[in-house]
């Protein structure tokens, strides 16, 4: 049973079958995954996005928007005109398919040395 039911069938799949480590991702979940989504809501109020995934190499979270996924560094927060903080999205995906066949494919391509 997933920690948070609005994620998709995926992410819990993915945690059955022990994919929770495909470096330079890893799979937040459990108290990691609650501070994490605290830390963004803080920072960027209101956006209502699930992160799901980290990188272990940069500030990189990956996020459930509820139909996409969106990566950000929520680190490294702008502001806009006005003061108020900026959504940044650096990549987007149209579902957490798409997000995954990346993940594998930064996995082949990440430097272990």
């Amino acid at each position: 049973m997933s920690d948070n039911p609005a994620l998709p069938a995926l992410y819990d799949h993915m945690i059955e079958c022990g994919i929770v480590d495909l470096d330079p991702w890893a799979l937040l979940r459990g108290d990691k995954q609650c501070r994490r989504a605290q830390h963004i809501e803080k920072v960027l109020p209101g956006w209502g996005i699930i992160p799901f995934a980290q990188r272990t190499d940069n500030d990189d979270v990956a996020c459930w928007t509820g139909s996409k996924v969106v990566v950000i560094d929520d680190w490294d927060v702008w502001a806009d005109e006005n003061g108020a903080p900026k959504r940044h999205v650096a990549r987007e995906y149209a579902s957490m398919e798409e997000w995954f066949l990346a993940a594998a494919q930064d996995f082949i391509e990440f430097d272990w040395s």
